[in-house]
C-alpha cells in the first residue's frame, strides 16, 4: 500500500507525471487535465497498486455512495485511461476485472523517491538528443524517414528499368547500371541523413546534437536521397569506365540471363477452355470438359498431370511462355467450346510449351447428347499424340468409371456441385438441392446426382442440426451406390455420411475405395483426413491433407480442412496461416473469414479477430460469426454486446446448441441470470438430440459435459467429460472445457492441474486469463504463475 500523503505530493505511472493537487498529468506529448472524480479515483487505485479494487468500494471514497453511480466510475476510469493513453482491450496500466471493479497493475513512484525522475524533465521540449537513445536518435537525424524513402524509390526505378528498358531498346548494361545505382546509394543516403545537417547557411557536417534546430523532414530526407544518387552515379560510371560492371561480362561470354526452367517431359496441363457464347449452358460444357479430361489424363501411368487449381489460374489461350514458366510442363491442352441449339462444337489444341507449337489440332461438331464421347476421344487423341514422349510401357487402356446421363441432366449436375463448393448456408443448400432434383427428374438413374443429393444433405444436417437430413442422405447414398458403385464421388457421399453419424472405419473405408478409383481426388484426401483426425490418427491426418494441398493449390477448400485439424490441434497461428489461404483465394469466403477471426480470438489478438468477424458478417450475416463476436465481447467484459450478439445468432440457427450454450454463459453474467438456465436446458436438448446421431463426436460431447455442469448436474457432467477425453485427447480444448467442470464442480486443485495441461498443449493463456469462470482462481500463486508466463 502506499501511504496518500506521498501520493498527492505528485508521483510517476510509466512516463506520466501526476500531480493531484493541481489535477495535471505531464506526459513526453504535452499536459492534460484530469477531472477532480477522476484523479480520486486514480489515487484510490494508486494506493492498492496492483490489488483489484471493487466497484462498491471505489463509488465509496470517492462519490461516497455504494449504490448506483456505475456509469460515473465508468466514465472517470475512461477519462485516467486517455491521460495515461492506455486502452481498455490491451492495458498497460488500469485493467478491468469484469463486474469486479479496476487494478491499477503499475506500482506508481513518488515524487519524492530517488527512482523517480524529475517532474521538470517530462516537460521539456525538445529533450536533449543523446537522451533518446540510438533508436529516438536515428528517427531525430532522419536516418529512418531517409532508409524508407530511398528503398521505396529505388524499388519504383529498378522496376520502371526492368519493364520499360527493352521495350526502349536500350542497351542490356543499362538495367545493370540501375540496379548497382540503387545498391550503392543506399548507404551514402544513410551517411548523408546522419551527418549532414541543413543549415540557412547550407550544409554543415552534424557534430552537436545538442545544439541541432529542429529541422525539417521531408525537405532533408528527398535532398539526402537525391545527394546519394547523384554520388553513387559518379562512383558507378567510374567503376564501369575503368574495371567494367558484370553485365558486359556476361554478354560477352553469351550467357543467357533467363532462368533455366526446369520441365519434365512427361507433363501436361489442360487450360480451362474458351466458352464461346452466352448462358450457363456453354460454361457448364467448357469447365465439365476441361475437368473430366484432367481426371482422364491423371489415370495415364506415368504422365504428371497439372493440378485443376494451377492450371485454372491461367486463363484461356495464355501465351506458351506463361504456361511453361508458371506449370512447368512439357505440354499443354487448350480450346474452345461453343453450343449452337443443339448442336456442340468443340475445338482443341495440343500444344509445345518450349516451342509454342501445335502437335495437333482437331474440331469437333456433334449433337449435345454426343458431349460425353467427345470427352472420350479428346482423351484418347491426346494420349495418342503424347506417346511419342511415353515410354512404351505406357500405352496401358485408359480405364474410367461412365456415368453419362442426360445432357441436361448433367448440366444440373454441374450446377449442383458448384452451389456445394461454395461455403455451406440454408441458401447454398437449397440451391444445391434443387438442381440436383431438377437434374434426378431428367434422368432418374443418375448415380452421381443421387451421390450429389447425399453430399448435400449431409451438409444440411451441419448447418440446420436436423436429423432428418441424415435420413435422407441414407437413402440418397443407398440408390446411388445402387446405380454406379464405380464413381469416386459415390463413395466420397458415402465416406461424408459414415464420417457424420460416427462410423469411421466405414468412412475410412469409403474415401479409400474412392482414391482407388481416382488417386488424385482431393475430396476424398480431405475426407481422409477428417476421418483420421476424429480417430485421434493426428499425423496421418496431417500427411492426407497436406498431400490434398499439394495436388490442388488453388482449392481454398484444402486449406480450410488443414485449418479446422491445426485448430483443433491447439495450432492456432499456424491454422490462421491456412485460413488466411482460404481468403486470399476466396476474398468473400465468409467461413474463411470466420474461421481466421476465432484463430486470432485464441490467439489473444481480439482486435485483429474483429476485424475478420466484421468481413465475415459485411460478406453475409451467417450464425458463426456472430457466435464468435458474441465470445469476443464476453471476454472483453462487454456483457450487453455479447448478449446482443449471441441473440443474432440464435436467430438465425435456432438448433445449433453452441449458440444457446454460449448465449447461457453470458446470461449468467448479465443483469438478468435468471435468462441462463432456459438457454441452458435449451442447449442441452439440442446437444443431445446431435449425439444421438454421432454418440463418438468429442466437440458435441464435451459441450454438453459443459452444459450439465451449468445446470448443476455434477455427474452427468463428470461422466461426459471424462468421454471426450477418452475420445480427443490430443485436443486441448476438451483439456480446458474439463478443468472449467472441475471449477463448476469445486476440485480447485485438479482444475488447476487440468488448466496446466491445456495450456502444455497450446491453450492460449490470454484466454485463461480472461475467463470469467476462473475468477475464484486469482489469488492462487500457481494460477497467477500460469497466467504470468505469457508476458515474457
Amino acid at each position: 500500500m502506499v501511504v496518500r500523503e506521498r501520493l498527492l505530493a505528485g508521483f510517476h505511472i510509466g512516463d506520466s507525471y501526476v500531480e493531484p493537487l493541481s489535477g495535471k498529468v505531464s506526459r513526453p506529448g504535452g499536459d492534460l487535465h484530469l477531472p477532480l472524480k477522476a484523479m480520486e479515483t486514480l489515487l484510490c487505485l494508486a494506493e492498492h497498486p496492483r490489488f483489484l479494487v471493487s466497484h462498491d468500494e471505489l463509488l465509496r471514497s470517492v462519490w461516497g455512495d455504494e449504490s448506483g453511480g456505475h456509469e460515473k466510475l465508468s466514465h472517470a476510469i475512461g477519462e485516467i485511461r486517455k491521460a495515461l493513453d492506455d486502452h481498455p482491450a490491451h492495458p498497460r496500466f488500469v485493467r478491468t476485472i469484469p463486474r469486479r471493479g479496476y487494478c491499477l497493475l503499475v506500482e506508481p513512484v513518488p515524487a519524492a523517491s530517488a527512482a523517480a525522475p524529475a517532474a521538470e524533465n517530462l516537460k521539456r521540449e525538445p529533450q536533449p538528443a543523446r537522451a533518446l537513445g540510438f533508436y529516438g536518435e536515428l528517427k531525430r537525424r532522419g536516418v529512418i524517414d531517409t532508409a524508407l524513402g530511398y528503398l521505396v524509390l529505388g524499388w519504383v526505378l529498378i522496376q520502371v528499368a526492368d519493364v520499360t528498358f527493352d521495350q526502349l531498346t536500350l542497351p542490356p548494361w543499362a538495367a545493370t547500371f540501375v540496379t548497382y545505382l540503387v545498391i550503392v546509394g543506399f548507404p551514402i543516403a544513410l551517411m548523408l541523413a546522419w551527418f549532414v545537417e541543413l543549415t540557412p547557411k547550407g550544409a554543415v557536417i552534424d557534430i552537436d546534437p545538442d545544439a541541432r534546430p529542429e529541422r525539417a523532414p521531408l525537405s532533408k530526407t528527398y535532398k539526402a536521397i537525391l545527394g546519394a544518387l547523384a554520388l553513387a552515379s559518379l562512383g558507378v560510371f567510374v567503376y564501369d569506365r575503368y574495371v567494367g560492371l558484370p553485365g558486359a561480362a556476361l554478354q560477352a561470354a553469351d550467357f543467357s540471363l533467363e532462368p533455366q526452367i526446369v520441365v519434365d517431359p512427361n507433363s501436361i496441363a489442360v487450360l480451362p477452355f474458351l466458352n464461346i457464347g452466352d448462358g450457363d449452358e456453354g460454361r457448364i460444357f467448357s469447365e465439365g470438359l476441361a475437368d473430366d479430361v484432367i481426371n482422364r489424363l491423371t489415370r495415364v501411368p506415368g504422365l504428371r498431370v497439372s493440378s485443376r487449381g494451377d492450371s485454372f489460374s491461367l486463363p484461356p489461350n495464355s501465351a506458351s511462355q506463361d504456361v511453361r514458366r508458371r506449370l512447368r510442363v512439357a505440354y499443354y491442352l487448350e480450346g474452345s467450346v461453343r453450343v449452337l441449339g443443339d448442336t456442340l462444337r468443340v475445338v482443341v489444341q495440343l500444344i509445345d510449351s518450349a516451342t509454342g507449337f501445335h502437335i495437333v489440332s482437331r474440331s469437333f461438331d456433334r449433337e449435345l447428347e454426343d458431349f460425353f464421347s467427345v470427352q472420350d476421344e479428346v482423351t484418347r487423341l491426346t494420349v495418342a499424340n503424347l506417346r511419342v514422349a511415353l515410354p512404351p510401357a505406357m500405352e496401358a487402356p485408359i480405364e474410367i468409371a461412365s456415368d453419362n446421363a442426360n445432357i441436361d441432366a448433367y448440366v444440373l449436375y454441374r450446377l449442383g456441385m458448384e452451389e456445394l463448393y461454395k461455403p455451406a448456408t440454408r441458401e447454398t443448400i437449397d440451391a444445391a438441392l434443387e438442381a440436383f432434383m431438377r437434374s434426378l427428374s431428367l434422368d432418374p438413374d443418375y448415380a452421381a446426382a443421387h451421390a450429389g443429393m447425399c453430399l448435400t444433405y449431409a451438409a444440411g444436417y451441419r448447418v440446420a442440426n436436423d436429423a432428418a437430413y441424415i435420413d435422407a442422405a441414407e437413402r440418397s447414398c443407398a440408390t446411388a451406390l445402387s446405380l454406379n458403385a464405380n464413381l469416386d464421388v459415390v463413395h466420397n457421399a458415402l465416406g461424408e455420411l459414415y464420417s457424420e453419424t460416427g462410423r469411421y472405419d466405414a468412412a475410412e473405408a469409403a474415401f479409400e475405395r474412392a482414391l482407388a478409383i481416382n488417386e488424385s481426388s482431393v475430396a476424398s484426401l480431405i475426407g481422409l483426413g477428417d476421418v483420421y483426425h476424429r480417430q485421434q490418427r493426428l499425423a496421418d491426418a496431417e500427411s492426407k491433407l497436406n498431400q490434398a494441398i499439394g495436388l490442388q493449390p488453388g482449392n481454398w477448400d484444402a486449406y480450410n480442412a488443414l485449418g479446422g485439424f491445426l485448430f483443433g490441434s491447439g495450432r492456432y497461428e499456424e491454422a490462421a496461416l491456412q485460413y488466411r489461404e482460404v481468403v486470399s483465394l476466396d476474398a468473400r469466403n465468409m467461413n474463411g473469414w470466420n474461421n481466421l477471426g476465432a484463430c486470432l480470438t485464441l490467439a489473444g489478438r481480439f482486435a485483429e479477430a474483429a476485424v475478420a468477424y466484421e468481413r465475415s458478417i459485411r460478406i453475409q450475416p451467417v450464425q458463426q460469426a456472430y457466435s464468435n463476436v458474441g465470445i469476443l465481447h464476453y471476454y472483453l467484459g462487454e456483457i450487453d454486446e455479447a448478449v446482443a450478439a449471441l441473440e443474432r445468432a440464435v436467430e438465425l440457427a435456432p438448433n445449433d446448441y453452441i449458440n444457446w450454450s454460449n448465449l447461457g454463459d453470458v446470461l449468467s453474467y448479465s443483469a438478468t441470470p435468471e435468462r441462463a438456465v432456459e438457454a441452458f436446458m435449451r442447449a442441452e436438448e439440442l446437444a443431445e438430440r446431435r449425439l444421438q446421431v454421432n454418440i463418438r463426436d468429442a466437440d458435441t460431447i464435451v459441450g454438453l459435459a459443459w452444459i450439465k455442469a451449468m445446470l448443476d448436474k455434477f455427474e452427468d457432467a463428470a461422466q461426459l467429460a471424462h468421454g471426450a477425453l477418452e475420445a480427443a485427447p490430443g485436443n486441448p480444448h476438451v483439456h480446458y472445457i474439463n478443468a472449467l467442470i472441475l471449477m463448476r464442480i469445486g476440485d480447485r486443485a485438479a482444475a488447476l492441474e487440468t488448466l496446466e495441461t491445456a495450456v502444455e498443449m497450446g491453450y492460449p493463456r490470454a484466454m485463461i486469463a480472461a475467463e470469467p469462470h476462473l475468477t475464484d482462481l486469482r489469488s492462487e500463486s500457481r494460477f497467477q504463475e500460469l497466467i504470468r508466463v505469457e508476458s515474457h
